[in-house]
């Protein structure tokens, strides 16, 4: 079985409803930027790869199952 990489728009999306104030709009920023680079095949800059790798703690605690089904980014 070949290993999925899961892009950083999926971790950003699934974290955003766990985010408020000033924090919702950087992830929905970075959700932005991290959809544009996946279209047209550009690398993530480093502040997406950070708040997409904040993103999968946060899903850890919040929504386990989806950390489970997606794993560590690998970016």
């Amino acid at each position: 079985m070949v290993g999925v990489t899961i892009p950083a728009s999926s971790y950003l999306f699934q974290a955003r409803t766990f985010v408020s104030g000033s924090r919702k709009w950087r992830f929905e920023a970075a959700l932005a930027t991290a959809r544009v680079c996946e279209r047209f095949e550009r690398p993530y800059p480093k502040s997406v790869r950070t708040l997409a790798h904040t993103a999968y703690d946060m899903l850890r605690m919040d929504a386990p199952e989806v950390a489970a089904e997606f794993g560590p980014p690998s970016f």
